[in-house]
């Protein structure tokens, strides 16, 4: 490990060389590069983390520019998947760290695998199903994970240790239904609420890595930029004795659940269909022919009637300009 790199962090006493050590060590998974994740997943692999995996289903628009911080106008032209751009960007930033590319979208039939062996989980996703399906996997692996939030200028923050505190079930018994909340493409964003939350979620972070439990914050932090207003809400006692999640009892009924056949993405006017079989992307590309908007290595674009499709390798697509489930497999289903 190159100390000197480090030698500003390793100087702040409450780290010093041993926890650079331990972060040398460390392994995180960051579930969705988009605004949150990609600034959290930039702060701890300049920070020394080992090893940091990449989980995005998403590719990258002109939109995101606004607010996340990896990307550039050439990755935007490219439809990069934001997985795939992210673990570029941060390969060029520090060599030494490991990094782990999975454009995937994480569901209930892969959660437990794509979070496996790591130390820690960093919330990067931009709805409440997803985010309790990583803490139901963190639950039942006892893995720390950093649950963060933000939409127009508010922003949310709170570390969760399963077995000592609220797991975000206990916190949230029923999820949200979809379109209850305010989000991104609805109520808009600005970057500062991005980093502020970011900052939060990796302070936490170091915090567990270097094994500084006692400094770990049991509260839920809040925050209004635009208003100027900061706010912490005390957890103790707010752990649910028969949590399905993290209780002794537990049954991670998400876990179980299975997946859906089609999952209408929250306020994006678009619905993204899980993969049958891996996709030939060259050979699709080239049957699409005059509908083609854009092909890489990594997905296909297309537009028609409309609608607009994106199909990644693994067969997994998402099409916009509908929320209706039925229209948009009719529209994978005539073209993929």
């Amino acid at each position: 490990m190159d100390l000197e790199r480090y030698s500003r962090q390793v100087r702040f006493a409450p780290i010093a060389a041993a926890g650079q050590e331990r972060l040398a060590r460390a392994r995180v998974a960051v579930v969705g590069c988009g605004a949150l994740g990609a600034a959290a997943a930039e702060a701890l692999c300049r920070a020394g983390i080992g090893a940091l995996r990449l989980i995005d289903r998403d590719f990258l628009e002109a939109s995101n520019l606004q607010r996340q911080g990896l990307y550039s106008e050439a990755d935007a032209t490219r439809a990069l998947p934001k997985a795939v751009a992210a673990g570029q960007r941060l390969h060029a930033v520090n060599s030494a760290c490991a990094i782990e590319v999975l454009v995937d979208d994480l569901r209930a039939a892969n959660a437990q695998r794509l979070l496996a062996g790591v130390d820690l989980v960093i919330d990067g996703t931009d709805n409440f199903p997803t985010r309790h399906l990583v803490n139901e996997a963190c639950c039942r692996s006892r893995t720390p994970w950093v649950f963060g939030a933000c939409v127009g200028a508010y922003g949310l923050s709170l570390p969760i240790l399963p077995g000592d505190g609220p797991c975000l079930r206990c916190l949230q018994d029923q999820l949200p239904a979809v379109g209850d909340g305010p989000t991104c493409d609805t109520a808009g964003i600005i970057g500062p609420a991005v980093q502020m939350v970011a900052a939060w979620q990796v302070a936490e972070a170091l915090k567990i890595l270097v094994g500084a439990y006692d400094r770990v914050r049991r509260e839920l932090w809040a925050c209004d930029l635009w208003a100027g207003t900061f706010q912490r809400l005390g957890l103790v006692g707010a752990r649910d004795p028969a949590c399905a999640a993290c209780s002794p009892q537990a049954t991670w009924p998400l876990l179980t659940a299975g997946d859906a056949a089609a999952v209408t993405l929250c306020g994006r006017d678009a619905v993204q269909i899980p993969g049958r079989t891996a996709v030939d992307l060259a050979g699709l590309a080239k049957r699409l022919g005059p509908v083609l908007v854009t092909a890489n290595d990594h997905l296909v674009r297309w537009t028609s009637d409309g609608l607009s499709g994106t199909c990644f390798r693994d067969g997994r697509v998402i099409v916009h300009g509908t929320p209706d489930p039925a229209r948009a497999r009719a529209f994978r289903d005539r073209w993929v």
